[in-house]
């Protein structure tokens, strides 16, 4: 699990020093009092495992395999019990809430993929492109919950981000084309307000910039 998580590390560390992450619920279900919602925050992404990969389009996010395998980094508050989850595809534009991440740990059996301590989306942004000279990265961001299987649900926000070697992705998206990309993402539980949501996206293009992957899926 270290070689992995080394490599998360490395790449998600300018957005984690960056972003003063909250750790307080929004709202708990009757029953918070026999156990505490899922509260702080986590990096993700499709390192290791074998590594997940994602095909990218305006209406969907495919993951391969689904669900896949995503590593856990930098995790704070009650995700410091987990080190990966399964992560599941996604319609766009979304008709109700869509399960997104089930966290569990990789190495003990029955508790990744149990259907516990998950996150569903609510919304999806409208994502942004950063072109590169090899490839584009595209900035998602979304809300939802955080349901740990007993009652109790917390607020979440995040993002995620997608480097491809498609020079023409934003055009490609727009007029509807697939790609296949590499991904890394955010998620926290706490929703900020609109203009720090917007400055959230901005700072997950800077650490795309910054963290150009060497290779990517053909």
């Amino acid at each position: 699990m270290i070689g992995f998580k080394s490599t998360l590390l490395n790449a998600t560390l300018a957005i984690t020093a960056a972003i003063p992450l909250a750790a307080t619920g929004l709202f708990t279900s009757v029953g918070s009092a026999q156990a505490a919602a899922l509260n702080g925050s986590f990096n993700y992404g499709g390192a290791g495992f074998p590594a997940t990969t994602v095909t990218v389009s305006n209406t969907s996010l495919q993951f391969t395999p689904n669900p896949g395998l995503a590593s856990l980094a930098l995790q704070t508050g009650s995700f410091t019990a987990f080190d990966a989850a399964h992560i599941f595809n996604v319609t766009n534009p979304l008709t109700s809430s869509s399960l997104f991440l089930d966290l569990g740990v990789f190495a003990t059996s029955g508790t990744l993929g149990d259907g516990a301590n998950t996150f569903s989306l609510t919304s999806l942004g409208t994502p942004t492109f950063t072109t590169q000279n090899a490839g584009t990265d595209i900035n998602l961001n979304y809300v939802g919950f955080f349901d740990d299987g007993s009652g109790n649900k917390t607020n979440g926000t995040g993002y995620i981000t997608f480097s491809t070697q498609d020079t023409n992705a934003e055009n490609d998206y727009t007029s509807g084309k697939t790609f296949k990309a590499t991904f890394t993402g955010l998620a926290v539980t706490s929703v900020p307000e609109p203009a720090a949501l917007l400055g959230l996206g901005a700072v997950g293009a800077v650490m795309a910039m910054s963290r150009r992957r060497k290779s990517f899926v053909q």
